[in-house]
């Protein structure tokens, strides 16, 4: 890690030691974390590292912190979970500072958005808590840059047969800071940057670390029975 890029990430724990402090919120029972708040054990980079993509993330203080090089042409990696999931709920909160993009894919396919989109009014399809490009958010929940945001998502697998065609598409609910801003609705094909073009019935959480800084905390699902 070059110095610059050390400096920073030392600034930004102490800057928010006081908030990551705090960070790991008590689950219950049924809910499971995939992020256990000290170390990136569960989860592995999208793509290997070249000098061109360059490892972006770090665990400080109970939060996942993506800090991608400034340097024009490099980018940071998307972090993708080890484990893969169907239907299911997932919680998580995020904090992305002013202007700042990232993205969490469910099952590696469907992006829900998470930008600077404070203000934004009404809300279109790459608006925060929308799914990139497919679905805009009924309203614009977003709170300003650099306050602690949270998604829960419910999240009901599509149905394939052995072919490939789909027999049944996926549907998603959004709450973003407790409101719903997509209700049940189902989703037209992939977004972009999604691990594969097809429709799937599971896969991993994908976390959106190549376009900007962004913060995760308690990141927890729960499998929906189907």
């Amino acid at each position: 890690m070059k110095a610059s890029r050390f400096f920073m990430m030392v600034g930004i724990a102490g800057l928010l030691l006081v908030p990551f402090a705090s960070a790991q919120m008590t689950s219950p029972p049924e809910w499971k974390p995939l992020f256990n708040g000290t170390n990136l054990d569960g989860w592995h980079l999208k793509v290997p590292a070249t000098d061109r993509d360059v490892p972006s993330w770090a665990a400080v203080n109970g939060v996942l912190v993506n800090v991608p090089p400034s340097e024009r042409g490099r980018h940071g990696i998307d972090l993708v979970s080890d484990i893969t999931l169907g239907s299911h709920e997932l919680y998580i909160e995020f904090m992305v500072p002013k202007g700042s993009n990232s993205g969490v894919y469910i099952i590696g396919q469907y992006e829900i958005q998470v930008f600077d989109s404070f203000g934004v009014n009404p809300p279109s399809k790459t608006d925060c808590g929308g799914i990139y490009n497919i679905i805009a958010p009924s309203e614009n929940a977003s709170l300003p840059p650099g306050v602690w945001q949270c998604f829960h998502v419910i999240f009901h697998k599509a149905k394939v047969d052995k072919s490939g065609k789909v027999l049944q598409k996926p549907r998603i609910t959004v709450y973003h800071n407790g409101k719903l801003v997509i209700d049940n609705q189902e989703i037209e094909g992939v977004t972009g940057a999604a691990l594969n073009d097809n429709v799937i019935e599971q896969g991993p959480l994908y976390l959106q670390g190549n376009h900007g800084m962004v913060f995760y905390r308690n990141i927890y699902y729960k499998l929906i029975e189907e």
